[in-house]
């Protein structure tokens, strides 16, 4: 028992001297941000035109009825079916964490959101009909893709909070796995089916991953519920690791 009491002690004063916000995730702010802001410069001063109309070309050249099918799926979840699955995620959350960590998600949804629109109507750029089949209903200003920088944070982000509860590394991978590849996925589609430029996409995925990263930044700093949650069960693993250890062998 005295040892199992030293290894509780001694999870504590890590957890004690962990750091207030995740450093990890300010780096990944700062970083995708700074691309953000010299891929906008780029888009604005019309130095991505060249590159922006060979990917759709390369792109839209190979196109068959069951990729344009497949992808018209992809841009339906990420746009119809999207705020179905940020509910879900937000009821998962607060089923597992209580009413903390899906405010976090719903707040850097709603955040991003607002955000989109502001960067869209301030560079206020045209879509890319005249140019490659228009196969999907899109309106408005085109730069980033709010398709992209929503599905960043509505599928990535919740997964990512979600997953830190999965007991096995490998599924806590796979999980973010799939998340990635539906995003790489609604990138593609977007660009494919007319609705955006490339840079457009890229622009999302950056500006996404800067808010989601804010937002974990945030929601898995010291103090938070699922933070909590996390060092209570390293505590309780820890301390079992420890008296496991002590015990003599029979």
């Amino acid at each position: 028992m005295a040892n199992a009491a030293t290894a509780r002690q001694a999870v504590l004063r890590d957890v004690k001297d962990a750091p207030a916000v995740d450093l990890f995730w300010i780096g990944v702010a700062i970083a995708s941000t700074a691309a953000f802001a010299i891929l906008t410069v780029l888009v604005v001063t019309g130095r991505t035109t060249v590159v922006d109309h060979s990917l759709i070309h390369a792109l839209t050249v190979n196109a068959s009825p069951a990729l344009t099918a497949l992808l018209l799926g992809v841009t339906f979840t990420s746009g119809r079916l999207a705020i179905f699955v940020a509910i879900l995620f937000a009821l998962l959350l607060y089923r597992r964490d209580g009413w903390h960590t899906p405010a976090y998600y719903s707040a850097a949804c709603l955040s991003a959101q607002l955000i989109n629109l502001l960067l869209k109507y301030g560079v206020h750029r045209t879509r890319p009909h005249g140019l490659s089949p228009r196969l999907t209903a899109a309106g408005g200003p085109s730069y980033p893709s709010g398709d992209v920088m929503m599905a960043v944070l509505i599928f990535w982000l919740g997964t990512l909070l979600l997953s830190r509860s999965f007991v096995s590394s490998g599924s806590r991978t796979a999980a973010r796995a799939i998340a990635l590849l539906f995003i790489i996925a609604t990138a593609i589609a977007r660009v494919y089916l007319g609705a955006h430029w490339p840079t457009d996409v890229v622009g999302g995925i950056l500006a996404g991953v800067a808010c989601s990263a804010v937002w974990a930044g945030s929601a898995l700093s010291k103090g938070t519920v699922i933070d909590r949650s996390l060092r209570r069960d390293t505590l309780q693993q820890s301390s079992q690791k420890q008296l496991d250890a002590s015990e003599p062998a029979l």
